[in-house]
């Protein structure tokens, strides 16, 4: 067995394997950096157009991942080591993994994937597209391209390859935590680090002076824009690194609230804008000298296949062939080709069988069955100038037939007259002979590809194409004839890709009926359809088998479906003691660090499983799982620390700091939100019939309402608010009523979740979405286009689920205005209205979508009950069984008769009953009162129809024999009030002339 290589034989190997590649090896630099993009190699190198490669070890320090050397994969200071290729060589993911297998790691025994990870820095004014690189579950890399630093938009790109080098070692050398890395033949890791390690971890969270630190900052700052002032770029740039290192440590220690973060990181940015616009202005004042020593880079394109002939319809195949999509990218690609190609296909006057739409996350694919071969010829008549023009009046054509004619290559001769429009017109019958698919394709598909969007795009390579991640090759096939295009400097062929580390590497494509069975050949599933059953399936067995029940997140099935091509789930085990944790916490962790499927026993309870999807086969599952389980291993003991840290603090004593936690400028903090909930529980309260013991929990409730908020926990895994409230509210001795309040007023967070259950959580639920809600709309930040930030379309729509969900009536103007009062602006009268109207349009939509109500009912009812959600939902139901009823064609109308001849009047008419003159109008008047003296509930349609149904034949009869509209003014306007009256009982109930049939 070959020898693993040690730390110090693994920096070597990288800089022997990246040297032989071209790169200069480069050194560390002399200041503390939080990354090795912050070596100026890398920040100031990717600027300007001159090529770069480059690749270094960098120690990187980073004060918040301290864990006093007890955490297997969290240091204080770990070392990276930095590639920057500038231009993107075209093949960079090729050329990584080969350095990989440099070091030893074999890609068949581990699952090596690439994770969507966008990458920004606020400080550096910097961003880039890419992924975490993962070696069975474990991130080992960064592999990013940056599209923009220092403010400047780069041109050419950078592709930047940050490897996690103690990572790595641990997964070569087989150990489970960085101390046990053998550094040379004699000494450990922990020889050398681990004091280090405790005693920074010790400074940064408990020593450091925050006093010393900002006059640090506020020095270094200082010094930095006296050397810019000078044109002295490195200099500057090494006192941002300080004023960076310093920040760190600074917020570490807390002292760093989120108002002075966002303040703190646009002073860095300007400077570092400022350094790079020096620095880019430097080099170009030296003429780029770099560009002349280097020249263009000649790329050499195959030559064209020489096409053949397509006589008969065929399998129509077009790949798009890419570095991995992020899992929401290939959705959308997918939905986006699906209706775009029929389309085009149309337009190019191209009949075709079924047309398919599949894909992974290395590549879209599009099979369209029997595709003709060409288009069909057509005759269009090409309507001309008005025949009196086109001819004199010997019948001779004129100059205007002539240029008619020329223009459409005829003869004027083969001119005729035609009536168009009642006119008389010359038309030119225009003979087109259709043009072969393999033609019209090879222009069409470039533009295809171009009309795909994404929510961020990046561009890679000379040709400034944008899409979500780098093209690589382009497969098209007509049958065995290649389409041939170019697009984002590729030109399309008939050669395909299989899996990552597989042979063959390629396949040469001899029809495109090839094209599945070549894929199915190295286990890849095109169809995601096939491939969610597949993981799902093969996810539930192993379940079973690990003792546990078959139940899946949908959602997380949904999106591991695009993560792999070639799915093997794998079980995994890890350490029950980690089972102590909050449950929530290890779910979260498994979810949404690892994607993971947790494994429940039938009670609901956890077991010490996981499952896992691999991409590849069922080969080395052992080493597969292992390393999972140390992943997650170290993700549970993060979490122990992080709960353990927050667990030194109790709730009431984080509230200061939640005064540093910015909710919305104009609105202040989190803290003075959480302080206007309190106020507004004392107002709500008498609406929702709290007892003086729930009224107590609910204050108690809102005064640490939001506090998990400035727990480690939550600011790591922010889906975890109200859990951990809750949570750190009864280790800090709240009462459980407390504690649960604080949970439940977060709910509903998504669709489906379940409602808060007490009324102190009901009430919190209640009052913070009306101060969210009243107060952004107040401050002008209602929701626009699919902009909503503040999640306000949850808020409101959460707001409606729980007041419906409990079955409370409540008026939402009533809430608004009592939560407008406690705001520190003024909420205007047209804001709550925009607001009211708002979540009036959440409720209508839960109404007919998640409750199936007819729009028209749906209408009806919010048109007199929309402030009260619950009135409006029962009112609904009650609505809903009356239209289906059997009678209601005769109910409807004897209202709506008296609605339509009243409904135009301006004015409400008083009823005088001894202004009567018919019997009918007596009977009429008597029913009316004795309609008016039922009992009823407020808004009621069941007690509305009880009191109107024994009126329908009094109605009928009335206007069987009654002029409504007489001579006589007075007699008149006694019938139209009358009337009136009539049509009022609906009011507060639902406004019947919205529905269908009125």
């Amino acid at each position: 067995m070959e020898r693993t290589l040690t730390f110090q034989e693994i920096i070597l190997k990288l800089q022997e394997y990246w040297s032989n590649k071209g790169c200069l090896i480069w050194q560390p630099y002399n200041q503390q950096v939080g990354a090795g993009t912050m070596n100026p190699a890398t920040y100031l190198r990717v600027l300007g157009p001159e090529p770069w490669n480059v690749a270094y070890v960098e120690p990187s320090v980073r004060p918040d991942d301290g864990r006093y050397g007890e955490n297997p994969n969290r240091l204080n200071q770990h070392y990276q080591f930095q590639v920057i290729l500038k231009p993107d060589p075209g093949n960079p993911q090729e050329l990584y993994l080969e350095s990989l297998m440099a070091l030893g790691i074999n890609p068949r025994e581990h699952d090596i994937r690439f994770v969507e990870d966008n990458w920004e820095s606020p400080a550096l004014g910097a961003w880039g597209l890419g992924w975490e690189v993962w070696l069975d579950g474990q991130e080992i890399t960064q592999f990013t391209y940056f599209q923009q630093a220092g403010g400047f938009v780069l041109d050419p790109v950078s592709v930047e390859i940050t490897y996690g080098l103690e990572r790595i070692a641990m997964a070569l050398q087989r150990v489970r935590h960085f101390r046990d890395i053998q550094w040379s033949p004699s000494r450990t890791y922990g020889d050398v680090n681990l004091q280090g390690e405790y005693e920074h971890s010790k400074y940064s969270f408990e020593v450091a002076n925050v006093e010393r630190l900002w006059q640090l900052y506020n020095l270094y700052e200082a010094e930095a824009n006296a050397a810019l002032d000078q044109g002295l770029v490195l200099p500057a740039h090494d006192y941002v690194l300080k004023c960076s290192h310093t920040f760190n440590v600074l917020d570490t220690r807390g002292a760093v609230g989120v108002t002075e973060r966002q303040a703190l990181f646009g002073r860095m940015r300007d400077l570092a804008r400022r350094i790079a616009v020096a620095y880019v202005e430097q080099r170009e004042r030296l003429g780029f000298p770099w560009l002349k020593e280097e020249g263009t880079p000649q790329t050499e394109s195959a030559s064209p296949e020489v096409q053949g002939m397509v006589n008969q319809p065929d399998l129509f195949l077009l790949e798009i062939g890419t570095e991995e999509l992020p899992a929401a990218d290939l959705q959308s690609a997918l939905e986006q080709l699906r209706e775009k190609v029929p389309a085009l296909l149309d337009e190019l006057r191209l009949s075709h069988g079924e047309v398919k739409v599949m894909g992974t996350p290395r590549r879209l694919a599009v099979l369209v069955e029997n595709l003709s071969p060409a288009q069909p010829d057509r005759t269009t008549v090409v309507k001309g100038p008005p025949a009196a023009r086109a001819f004199d009046a010997q019948g001779q054509p004129t100059k205007a037939a002539e240029g008619f004619a020329r223009s459409r290559g005829l003869d004027v001769s083969a001119l005729k007259v035609q009536e168009i429009d009642g006119g008389q017109y010359v038309v030119a019958e225009v003979f087109e002979k259709g043009r072969s698919a393999v033609d019209v394709l090879s222009e069409a598909l470039p533009d295809l590809i171009a009309s795909l969007r994404f929510d961020k795009a990046m561009r890679w390579n000379a040709s400034q194409v944008a899409f979500s991640r780098p093209i690589r090759w382009l497969a098209a096939l007509l049958g065995n004839t290649v389409i041939p295009f170019e697009y984002a400097g590729l030109r399309a062929d008939r050669v395909t890709r299989g899996l990552r580390f597989y042979q063959p590497e390629t396949f040469t494509l001899n029809t495109s009926a090839e094209y599945q069975n070549v894929l199915r050949s190295q286990g890849i599933l095109l169809d995601p359809a096939e491939r969610r059953a597949s993981i799902a399936e093969q996810v539930q067995r192993l379940m079973t088998q690990a003792g546990g029940v078959p139940k899946l997140d949908e959602s997380l099935l949904d999106e591991v479906t695009q993560l792999v091509e070639a799915p093997t789930a794998v079980l995994g085990t890890f350490d029950p003691a980690h089972l102590k944790l909050p449950a929530e916490v290890l779910i979260s962790v498994m979810k949404k660090h690892q994607r993971y499927f947790p494994v429940y026993a039938s009670t609901g309870e956890l077991l010490p499983y996981f499952i896992t999807v691999r991409n590849g086969d069922n080969q080395y599952l052992d080493v597969v799982a292992d390393g999972n389980a140390q992943v997650i291993g170290a993700r549970f003991a993060d979490a122990s620390f992080f709960i353990q840290e927050d667990l030194k603090h109790t709730l009431e004593e984080r509230l200061p700091r939640l005064g540093t936690l910015t909710f919305q400028y104009k609105l202040g903090s989190m803290l003075d939100k959480s302080r206007r909930v309190e106020a507004l529980v004392d107002k709500l309260a008498p609406f929702f019939g709290l007892s003086q013991s729930d009224l107590a929990t609910a204050r108690r409730a809102a005064y640490l309402l939001k506090a998990d908020l400035v727990t480690h926990m939550v600011i790591e895994m922010t889906s975890l608010q109200g859990i951990m409230g809750r949570y750190y509210a009864e280790h800090s001795g709240e009462p459980k009523g407390v504690a649960d309040a604080i949970f439940e007023h977060y709910l509903p967070r998504f669709a489906g979740d379940s409602l808060p259950e007490t009324l102190p959580g009901i009430l919190l639920s209640v009052a913070d979405r009306l101060d969210t809600l009243s107060g952004l709309f107040a401050a002008g930040l209602a929701p626009s286009g699919t902009k909503d930030p503040f999640a306000q379309r949850r808020a409101a729509l959460g707001l409606v689920q729980v007041l419906i969900g409990r079955q409370i009536p409540f008026d939402l103007r009533q809430g608004l205005a009592l939560a407008a009062q406690g705001l520190p602006i003024e909420a205007s009268e047209e804001s709550q209205n925009a607001c009211l109207e708002f979540i009036y349009g959440r409720l209508r939509t839960h109404l007919m979508d998640d409750y199936g109500f007819r729009y028209d009912v749906v209408d009806a009812v919010m048109a007199e009950q929309a402030h009260n959600p619950f009135g409006a939902y029962r009112a609904a139901q009650a609505l809903t069984a009356w239209v289906q009823r059997a009678d209601w064609n005769t109910i409807l109308p004897a209202y709506a008769r008296c609605v339509r001849i009243t409904r135009d009047q301006k004015e409400q008419f008083a009823v005088q009953p001894e202004r009567f003159v018919e019997v009918e109008e007596q009977a009429l008047y008597a029913a009316l009162l004795q309609a008016e003296a039922a009992p009823r509930q407020p808004g009621s349609v069941d007690d509305f129809f009880a009191a109107f149904l024994p009126m329908i034949p009094v109605i009928n009869r009335f206007f069987d024999t009654v002029l409504v509209m007489a001579e006589d003014a007075g007699v008149r306007a006694n019938r139209l009030g009358l009337l009136q009256r009539i049509a009022a009982l609906t009011r507060g109930v639902a406004d019947f002339s919205k529905l269908e049939g009125f």
